[in-house]
């Protein structure tokens, strides 16, 4: 008989980095990175437990629930560095791309920590990465490209500058098309995507 599992905190801990949009970033703290073997330059997360609707008939996490997962994990860091909840009227994510890679099982109520940063940025779109990590490592990973825009009309829209600084502050992400001077600002004759 396996030893029990110490239980899953429900809270992120969040770190003394600034507040951005009135909400503190929260980080991933040295004993969930300890425990679930979460690598290096993630910095975003929450624990979470494989639910019964998780999983499969071939009982393990179906492909569907890791994409659930991810999906949350995008919404909470988008809300934690200063975009607004998703609405018709207000600048949300629309995907373009998603690639997923599953790399091993997950069955029902194994404790898990879902993982979520932004690897680069443009002037209105950015790629994002997840992964999935339990006891055993990493289990899943997803890179999408998403793109902000205002859904009821379609509109693409600049990443604020906010939410910029707080992205900033949490990842570190590669800014495509900017300058090297790091200003963000295009030079003269150059147009920003």
């Amino acid at each position: 008989m396996p030893a029990p599992q110490p239980p899953v905190r429900h809270a992120m801990t969040t770190s003394s980095s600034p507040t951005h949009a009135g909400v503190d970033i929260a980080r991933i703290d040295d004993a969930d990175r300890s425990r679930f073997r979460i690598e290096n330059g993630w910095s975003y997360g929450f624990p979470r437990l494989v639910e019964w609707r998780d999983v499969d008939g071939f009982r393990h996490a179906n492909h569907t629930a890791f994409l659930l997962w991810f999906e949350a994990a995008r919404n909470r860091y988008l809300e934690a560095v200063g975009l607004p909840r998703l609405s018709a009227d207000t600048p949300g994510p629309v995907m373009m791309t998603l690639e997923a890679r599953y790399l091993q099982p997950l069955a029902y109520h194994d404790q898990i920590f879902v993982t979520a940063r932004v690897r680069s940025m443009r002037r209105t779109s950015f790629i994002m990465e997840y992964a999935a990590w339990s006891e055993a490592g990493c289990h899943a990973t997803c890179t999408a490209v998403l793109v902000l825009m205002i859904n009821a009309t379609g509109e693409k829209v600049a990443i604020p500058e906010a939410v910029r600084a707080a992205i900033r502050t949490l990842d570190a992400p590669v800014e495509e098309g900017s300058p090297p001077d790091g200003s963000g600002q295009p030079r003269a004759g150059e147009e920003r995507r």
